[in-house]
């Protein structure tokens, strides 16, 4: 395998910056977790904008297409999540099949016929952001997460509160130093109260190792019985256009097992 197609196998499908205020900036070294009592209402409130009550798991297909260099392809997706902290995403393509499974702090990445474990620098960003309300309910229901209001931005012309979010670690000392790659800046729209855009970036060791920043914008949000979920979806990877996503079909609580969600 060339060297260029190992960087896109670590990059695939994880979910850049363009104007200063809207650039994720670097969390706090470890400790114990800051808990802004702003950015935790935002976040809860954008929670019950988009769900009274949480799925229980979700199914969603749709088209992709994606731009890599000058290579341009497309083919379908299929988006899975159960509870708040198991995701797979999959990708079927001409050049053959990607997946990226996350489940419950550890990781899967598959390329074709290769699989792969990514490193744990990696693995804390690996969880699908593409429906957020999981993603955010993930955050909410962890004491370790740190909460961070930024301030009050405009986003494409829109109103948007912006909030940052770590997992700080704080009650395992070991991994503390996962920190700052598990850093997610959310920008959540004051008038409807649901997430316009997540960025974060994509580390797989510290030191000299280069970040790649990741931006996905949502809109078109659509309500499927009673869930508002974002039928369309836009991916950059360090502020190119990489991936479009057209959802063209949710369904909810379908008795998703850990089945689909295996890492090993």
């Amino acid at each position: 395998m060339s060297l260029s197609r190992l960087v896109l196998f670590s990059l695939v499908f994880l979910s850049s910056h363009f104007a200063a205020a809207q650039q994720p900036s670097s969390p706090p070294s470890p400790q114990a977790p800051q808990r802004d009592t702003q950015a935790i209402a935002i976040l809860q409130q954008s929670v019950a904008t988009m769900a009274s009550i949480a799925p229980t798991d979700s199914t969603a297909s749709g088209t992709v297409t994606i731009v890599e260099g000058s290579t341009t392809q497309s083919g379908s997706i299929q988006i899975l999540t159960r509870g708040t902290s198991q995701t797979a995403e999959t990708l079927t393509l001409p050049d053959g099949k990607r997946e990226v499974v996350y489940s419950n702090g550890d990781a899967k990445e598959i390329n074709g016929s290769g699989s792969a474990n990514p490193p744990l620098e990696l693995i804390v960003s690996d969880q699908c952001p593409d429906f957020p309300l999981p993603l955010l309910l993930s955050a909410l229901n962890n004491s370790d997460e740190s909460f961070r209001y930024i301030g009050q931005e405009t986003l494409n012309g829109v109103a948007v509160q912006h909030v940052q979010i770590w997992n700080s670690f704080a009650s395992k000392r070991r991994l503390q130093k996962l920190a700052p790659f598990s850093l997610k800046d959310i920008w959540i729209d004051i008038q409807s109260g649901t997430p316009l855009k997540i960025a974060y970036s994509r580390r797989a060791g510290g030191g000299a190792v280069p970040a790649i920043p990741i931006e996905v914008t949502f809109s078109n949000y659509t309500k499927v019985n009673g869930v508002l979920y974002p039928f369309q979806i836009n991916k950059s990877m360090t502020g190119t256009p990489w991936q479009t996503i057209t959802i063209q079909s949710v369904s909810f609580n379908t008795g998703l097992t850990a089945t689909q969600f295996q890492v090993e």
